[in-house]
């Protein structure tokens, strides 16, 4: 109806404005082309209702109630998701504590590096003539880069801060504590510890004897791949072992005692420290803190490089003896346990569901629960229940460790100032005392690595529920629509990208420690593309040309082309993301409202929940192009009130607009732009053949389109022949029609005429056959003599073959 309306309204207007301006009428305004503008009439004049009312396939209403029951279980998900990653990230911090472990290492650090002096010489006539008649201290733990410097600095830097801790000649009680460095007070002595590396034939076993009197070598292969500065991980994962040199030095020696082993043990000359075989030298002191109730042990190490360079390292890693002594900390673990516990029962009712639909369908139930779990979502709840059970077990391995370590500190051996005991039970005593922190620190390290772990995967939980809800899902489906293009584009780079790595550990790797191996050279590069330049390092080194080049290109391939084309990929996934999120689609705060407000009035029974009507929907089995209306939807679902399936049908429609209405990203833009470009042109050439005019003879023809007024009325002019011809064709077809009804009526005359004279003694299927001839020959005849009946008989009787025409095809008999 609305079609010919339009129709009516067009040829009105053009009947309007006369003959000459209705030759050439628009695109739109021709009665022919007016079904181009039906729907934009259609949809805009009908209310939402009205359109509902017509109603709504339910193909449409199906994904909209799965669409909706999906957000729904979202957001019903999502406070759960939010309260666990909370939790967890207050139980993280309060375990960790990491500003005192900071404080702690920080305060020993400097203490051993700034204030164990040695190679004192004496004081100033100043310091003299203000009273101060101390010897100064010239070097510090950085300038140690001798086998001699070690030994100075362990005799007069290290063990001195020590002193205090050690006994003294006067009598002392035994329950009496000495405080050091105000809340730290040393345990039991220190261990001084020796790596040695093996023995191996030097490469050149000749030069080797004759120019160092060398009979082997020990290349120190740990050394190799950690030139510099070895991190704590690396050190607590080289455990002392039982071939290790080991010397002890008790607190409850005086330091008359001690002092003698310090140079017995580190002089250059001594037998303990094998100076062909020894790849460090590690000293470790445990510490208490009473106001913190923790542990600390201090690690003084040095290492020796075959290249003759001396590395050292200081680290205090700290243990808290007491893991919960905060009731915070107590009712986050407890909240997190149980939101962990509620992911495992949820899990398990779903392995549950799927176990029975694998038995009914006769399916492998393995199978069907590695199909569920190889899901992406389903994936990252199963990572999440593996990875929360590992640091559960390793936690509870923690606290136990730290209890072992309380009840080690209040025991006999360590219950008082000074060690008592033997000299073997002393040792058996720090020994443990030692080897079980050690223990628990690698625990601890490890319970550390776990928790980063989860760290991850707690908001890809999150992720899950953001990706029901459209725009709380842009970001998670915008990483999935650009991680093809990504993966390619992260290929490419990390090949130029290492490239200027390794060009830079080669050109500075000699020189400058940011590219001394790979490792730095890769953080280095990192570095500079994120704005921190190395230019005059580099400079210094390689020289302005060198430098100059390298940092250039480096800056323009990597920086300002291969960064910005990463960033115009996810801005295109994005754009496009972004346009696929309708106009009706709702915020968070509104989700939640719209679940509140299902949940009131279906516990007021005023409606039924989207998962009832959904089943209630697929049961009756409809075809996707069936169409629903309000009345028909409630007798489909038992108990749908009007209200509910009217809201249902508005947002069905709501949501097949948004997705008609959806918009592109750049690059597709562009890919439809070029389309359009390429079909436009070929319009063109289309439209200039059919008009009569040459390929140039339209304006913009050749290289450019045609205007837009010359399409129209070409097209215009088009249609109005094709109406004209269209109309002369039916008339020729009437025409036609009539001429061959004549025809057989003569044809028919003509087969009665020869059947009357049949009986002249021919056999009847002769007869047959030759009024069959006849009649071909007959047809013939007529074809050839015309289309006008009148002038048809004349030719037929002039012909041979025509005897015994029958008189009634004469002029009127024609005519008539």
């Amino acid at each position: 109806t609305h079609h010919h309306a339009a129709i009516l309204h067009h040829t009105q207007e053009r009947e309007e404005r006369g003959p000459h301006e209705a030759h050439h009428p628009s695109l739109l305004e021709h009665e022919h082309l007016a079904m181009v503008g039906e729907e934009v009439v259609d949809e805009t004049d009908l209310s939402m209702l009205d359109r509902v009312n017509k109603g709504v396939q339910a193909e449409e209403v199906i994904g909209y109630l799965t669409s909706e029951l999906s957000e729904d279980m979202s957001c019903r998900s999502l406070p759960q998701a939010i309260a666990l990653f909370a939790c967890f990230i207050v139980s993280c911090l309060m375990a960790e504590e990491p500003t005192l472990n900071y404080s702690t290492r920080s305060l020993l650090s400097e203490i051993l590096t700034e204030d164990a002096n040695f190679a004192y010489i004496p004081g100033s006539q100043f310091q003299r003539d203000l009273g101060a008649d101390q010897d100064v201290g010239m070097k510090v733990l950085d300038n140690a880069n001798t086998r001699q410097d070690v030994h100075s600095w362990f005799r007069l830097g290290f063990f001195p801060l020590l002193q205090g801790s050690f006994a003294s000649d006067q009598h002392v009680d035994a329950n009496t504590t000495v405080m050091q460095w105000e809340y730290l007070s040393a345990i039991g002595g220190v261990r001084l510890s020796q790596e040695l590396a093996p023995l191996e034939e030097c490469r050149s076993p000749g030069l080797a004897k004759a120019l160092a009197n060398f009979d082997s070598c020990s290349p120190a292969f740990h050394f190799r791949s950690t030139p510099l500065s070895p991190h704590l991980p690396d050190i607590l994962a080289r455990e002392v072992k039982e071939e290790d040199p080991v010397r002890w030095f008790y607190f409850s020696e005086d330091w008359a005692t001690i002092e003698p082993m310090i140079d017995e043990t580190l002089r250059p000359n001594s037998t303990w420290l094998q100076r062909r075989r020894s790849e460090s030298v590690r000293a470790a002191v445990p510490l208490y803190n009473p106001e913190l109730h923790t542990i600390t042990v201090v690690y003084a190490e040095f290492f020796f490089a075959r290249s003759g360079k001396q590395w050292v390292r200081i680290l205090a890693p700290s243990l808290k003896l007491q893991v919960y002594y905060k009731l915070t900390h107590v009712v986050a673990d407890v909240v997190c346990l149980i939101l962990v516990l509620h992911i495992f029962f949820s899990e398990g009712k779903e392995v549950r569901v799927i176990i029975i639909e694998a038995k009914q369908r006769r399916m492998a139930p393995f199978k069907a629960i590695f199909r569920h779990f190889t899901q992406f979502w389903n994936g990252v709840d199963c990572m999440c229940m593996i990875g929360f059970s590992v640091l559960v077990f390793y936690w509870v391995g923690h606290i136990l460790n730290a209890e072992t370590l309380k009840d080690m500190l209040e025991g006999e051996a360590f219950g008082q100032r000074t060690m008592i005991g033997s000299e073997m039970e002393k040792q058996q005593a720090l020994e443990a005392l030692l080897d079980q922190v050690e223990l628990s620190l690698r625990h601890q390290l490890t319970v550390a690595y776990i928790r980063s772990v989860c760290l991850f995967l707690v908001p890809l939980r999150m992720f899950k529920a953001f990706s029901a809800q459209a725009r709380l899902s842009i970001l998670t489906r915008t990483f999935a629509v650009c991680a093809v293009d990504v993966f390619h584009f992260l290929l490419i780079f990390f090949t130029l990208f290492m490239s200027w790595a390794v060009a830079g550990i080669v050109l500075f790797g000699s020189s400058i420690e940011e590219f001394a191996d790979f490792e730095r050279a890769m953080n280095t590069c990192l570095r500079v593309v994120l704005g921190e330049i190395v230019w005059h390092e580099v400079r210094e080194e390689a020289g302005p040309i060198v430098a100059g080049l390298w940092l250039w290109t480096f800056c323009f391939v990597n920086s300002l082309v291969v960064l910005n084309m990463l960033l115009a990929i996810i801005m295109d996934a994005y754009s496009e993301v972004k346009g696929s999120v309708g106009a009706h689609s709702e915020t968070l705060p509104q989700q939640a409202w719209e679940t509140y407000t299902r949940w009131r009035a279906r516990r007021a029974g005023l409606r039924l929940s989207v998962k009832e009507v959904l089943t209630a929907l697929e049961a009756n089995n409809l075809s996707g192009d069936v169409l629903i209306t309000p009345a028909s939807f409630c007798t489909l679902v038992h108990g749908l009130s009007k209200e509910q399936a009217e809201e249902v049908l508005i947002g069905s429609l709501q949501d097949a607009d948004d997705v008609e209405r959806s918009t592109h990203s750049i690059s597709g833009v562009i890919k439809m732009v070029g389309a359009v470009d390429t079909r436009v042109k070929a319009m063109n050439r289309s439209l200039s053949l059919l008009v009569g005019q040459p390929a140039g003879g339209i304006k913009g023809a050749g290289n450019a389109p045609a205007t837009a007024d010359a399409v129209l009325h070409a097209v215009a002019a088009l249609a109005e022949s094709f109406r004209e011809h269209q109309e002369a064709f039916r008339q020729h077809q009437h025409d036609t029609k009539l001429r061959l009804t004549k025809i057989e009526e003569f044809v028919r005359a003509a087969t009665d005429y020869g059947r009357a004279r049949s009986g002249s003694g021919v056999g009847q299927r002769d007869v047959m056959r030759r009024i069959s001839k006849g009649r071909v020959e007959l047809g013939e005849k007529t074809a050839s003599c015309g289309e006008d009946p009148v002038t048809m008989l004349p030719c037929l009787t002039d012909r041979a073959g025509t005897k015994g025409i029958p008189p009634c095809l004469s002029p009127p008999c024609c005519d008539s």
